[in-house]
């Protein structure tokens, strides 16, 4: 298998006529590949070692993608770095096996496994990125580095003003609510 052409080499498009010229059950290892992407405000990157075998109805790309996620902490707004680990195993049809949805093998019998990487990639995501070790929580109120217990512009709501008066003084434990 090659890549398809100089042009869409950053796609990673693989050039699927040899295996689909060979019997079923054929399989031919698809050269290592880096993917990288930036999807809203972080970025993917990893690489795929992947295998095609000959289906009777297609292909079917198969193998472990290893990468990293790069966004903003949650807590603390600093940019973080998580490892993302999934597998991939996708089948790609003729169109006259085409059902719904299906990925289908493309123009040239072509099929980008770069995109297939990058959508692994996503889909194995940390939907909240955080520190390791964990860092301190940003205040609430005022977006400091601080906990919110020591924020400066700590003031409470004014239409909660009511309620606050019923709550008993600070460092008071046992007194009764009241």
């Amino acid at each position: 298998m090659t890549v398809a052409s100089h042009e869409e080499a950053s796609l990673h498009r693989i050039d699927l006529s040899p295996l689909l010229a060979e019997g079923g059950g054929a399989v031919a290892q698809i050269p290592p590949f880096d993917v990288a992407a930036t999807l809203g405000e972080e970025e993917f990157s990893g690489g795929a070692t992947l295998q095609a075998g000959r289906t009777n109805r297609g292909v079917r790309i198969w193998g472990p993608v290893i990468g990293q996620q790069t966004g903003l902490c949650a807590r603390c707004l600093e940019p973080v770095t998580a490892s993302i680990s999934t597998s991939l195993d996708e089948e790609a049809v003729d169109e006259r096996h085409r059902e719904g949805e299906a990925l289908r093998i493309g123009v040239g019998n072509c099929v980008d496994v770069g995109r297939l990487a990058i959508e692994a990639l996503d889909l194995a995501r940390h939907l909240v990125l955080r520190c390791e070790p964990p860092c301190p929580e940003r205040c609430g109120a005022c977006g400091g580095n601080h906990p919110p217990t020591e924020c400066p512009q700590h003031e409470g709501d004014p239409r909660l003003a009511g309620l606050a008066a019923l709550l008993p003084p600070e460092g008071d434990v046992d007194s009764e609510i009241g």
